[in-house]
């Protein structure tokens, strides 16, 4: 799996265009369903600069581990759609597919927001209320999660990382699929707000987070 990971890295940089002395920091993520199909994601990204400035926040690729010997890719890069949004109200929106990477959204209230798919890839959200906000299929990898608020929302096949133990409150978040760490999980599962139902989706919390 790592192996065709590192095949991905290889392509994506063939992408780039040469000649402006790239400065890449990849990340490598696998992601390991637990859907009846056992579907397993490899996911690349990178924080690409050249000289003097930042070019893009991300690239990022993914593909299927199918066992084909060369992936399907899905790129997409660019610059992200926010930078410095710490403290802002920004609650009720509709950000799904947006890119949040890198950004500073310290104490930012995003609650009750559409986030379908948003990405927020090494962001700040430290304090950061996601309340009643719908998260499916967001990415959290390497994100600041120190007192986040994230009851009663939906992160169904969310992307994560480390860094969710210390949320300040979970209670009636749905986890349904979501690709959590085994170690993240059971830390999850220990929290006494690791209870009720989501009022969106009627998901229980710890069922949702698969706790025994």
């Amino acid at each position: 799996s790592m192996r065709a990971c590192l095949l991905l890295f290889l392509t994506l940089l063939a992408l780039l265009p040469a000649g402006l002395g790239w400065s890449i920091s990849p990340t490598f993520q696998l992601h390991f369903s637990r859907s009846p199909a056992r579907a397993t994601t490899c996911e690349v990204q990178m924080e690409l600069k050249a000289p003097g400035q930042l070019v893009a926040s991300t690239l990022a690729a993914v593909f299927l581990l199918s066992g084909s010997p060369l992936p399907t890719l899905a790129v997409s890069g660019g610059v992200a759609d926010f930078g410095e949004i710490a403290g802002q109200d920004m609650s009720g929106g509709d950000y799904s597919k947006k890119d949040f990477s890198g950004a500073n959204a310290k104490g930012t209230n995003l609650a009750k927001s559409k986030l379908k798919g948003a990405r927020f890839f090494k962001a700040d959200l430290t304090g950061a209320d996601f309340t009643g906000s719908d998260l499916t299929a967001a990415s959290l990898e390497n994100a600041k999660l120190d007192g986040v608020v994230l009851t009663n929302a939906v992160l169904k096949g969310a992307y994560t990382g480390t860094g969710l133990e210390r949320a300040k409150d979970i209670s009636g978040s749905d986890w349904t699929d979501a690709q959590l760490r085994p170690d993240v999980q059971v830390k999850l599962c220990k929290r006494s707000d690791a209870t009720g139902t989501n009022p969106k989706t009627q998901a229980d919390t710890r069922e949702s987070l698969g706790c025994p």
